[in-house]
C-alpha cells in the first residue's frame, strides 16, 4: 500500500513540476522524434522559477529571446526576461500541438511549435487563462552539414540561437480564456 502511494506522489509530483504537456502533441512527419525531448527539457528549464544557468546556458552569448516586442540578449538579457514571464507566482504550462521543422541549412535548423499556454497565479486560488503561440526556435549545429540534426542535446549547450514567441493572442499576461484543462 504505502508503495503504491509513494508511486503516486512521486507521479502526481513530476505531474506537477513540469512546465510542457504533450496531450495535444500532434507532430508533423517531418519532425525528428529526438526534438520531442530537446523541446520538453528546454521548455521546463524555461520555467522553472529556480532554474538559472540551466536554462540561459542553452543560448550562446548572444543567443536571443523574443516574445512579441520583448527582445532579450545574452544571458542577463534572457534571465531577466524570463523572471519578468514568471512575476507573481505565475506558473506557465504549455501544450504543444502542430510542431515542424521550418527551415534547415548547414549551421542551423528552425523548428516551429504551435499551441496553447496555460497560466495560473497563486491568488484567487484556481485562477487559471490560457493562450495560443506560435514559436519558432533557431537550433545551431554541431555538424555542419544540411543532412546533420543541430544539437537536440537534453543539455544546455549554447545551442538555442533563438527562442522567437513570434505570435501570442491574446497578447497579455493574463486572459479571459478559460484553462482546456480545467473544463
Amino acid at each position: 500500500m504505502f508503495k503504491a502511494t509513494a508511486t503516486t506522489l512521486l507521479v502526481l509530483g513530476a505531474q506537477l513540476c513540469t512546465a510542457i504537456n504533450f496531450s495535444d502533441w500532434a507532430p508533423r512527419p517531418d519532425l525528428p522524434k529526438e526534438f520531442k525531448p530537446f523541446l520538453e527539457a528546454l521548455v521546463n528549464a524555461a520555467e522553472a522559477r529556480d532554474v538559472t544557468t540551466g536554462y540561459t546556458d542553452y543560448f550562446p552569448a548572444d543567443g536571443m529571446q523574443t516574445t512579441l516586442t520583448i527582445h532579450c540578449v545574452g544571458a542577463n538579457g534572457i534571465q531577466k526576461c524570463k523572471e519578468g514571464f514568471l512575476a507573481n507566482g505565475r506558473d506557465i504550462v504549455h501544450f504543444p500541438n502542430t510542431t515542424f521543422v521550418v527551415s534547415n541549412n548547414n549551421t542551423a535548423t528552425v523548428y516551429e511549435s504551435q499551441g496553447r499556454i496555460e497560466m495560473t497565479f497563486p491568488e484567487p486560488p484556481g485562477n487559471c487563462s490560457q493562450q495560443y503561440y506560435k514559436t519558432q526556435y533557431t537550433v545551431l549545429k554541431t555538424d555542419q552539414t544540411v543532412e546533420a540534426l543541430p544539437n537536440l542535446s537534453l543539455k544546455p549547450e549554447g545551442q538555442v540561437y533563438w527562442y522567437h514567441d513570434y505570435y501570442v493572442d491574446p497578447p497579455t499576461q493574463s486572459t479571459d480564456i478559460a484553462c482546456d484543462s480545467k473544463k
